[in-house]
């Protein structure tokens, strides 16, 4: 039986390279998973992840797995690099779950509120069916973008308020 299960054909090239290069840096030096676990600090689940190509390693990890190997880290971080370019164009189309929001007015009537909850989301507002859809990616929203959107909801908002403030 095969140590490695087959990469998925729908891994970018760059990130089927990158991850079948640290099998064979794990396979050379005749490492189990937990061993690679155990000198490199990151879970066992985690580096199965890693090499099966369900998850790309952190640079961390790249570099705890060459010291831990004796392998050249400016190798390793170089090809992490570009399977890290490939992952973020890859990223969007995996793992996709996409959900449709109930608007008030929009498709069949209903409010915001669940009334009729057919997707069975306990009134949360999202039903499958409706036409309103809004995806969700699983990708990180750095800091500095959501200080941009929180100050410009802000600004947003004081100019509602000026403009439709007390008087007018």
């Amino acid at each position: 039986m095969p140590r490695w299960k087959a990469l998925s054909d729908e891994l970018d090239p760059q990130i089927r390279e990158f991850a079948g290069q640290l099998r064979r840096l794990v396979d050379r030096r005749g490492l189990s998973i937990a061993a690679v676990a155990d000198r490199t600090g990151y879970s066992r689940t985690s580096w199965e992840r890693y090499l099966n190509g369900r998850l790309l390693a952190p640079k961390g990890a790249v570099v705890a797995l060459a010291e831990a190997t004796d392998t050249s880290q400016a190798h390793l971080t170089t090809m992490w690099e570009l399977a890290e370019r490939a992952w973020s164009r890859f990223e969007p189309r995996q793992d996709m779950t996409v959900l449709s929001v109930r608007i008030p007015g929009a498709g069949d009537g209903r409010d915001a509120g669940g009334t009729g909850d057919p997707g069975g989301t306990g009134g949360a507002g999202i039903s499958p069916g409706d036409p309103v859809a809004v995806r969700f990616t699983g990708r990180r929203i750095r800091p500095a973008v959501l200080l941009a959107g929180v100050v410009g909801a802000l600004l947003v908002l004081a100019a509602v308020v000026l403009l439709t403030g007390p008087g007018r």
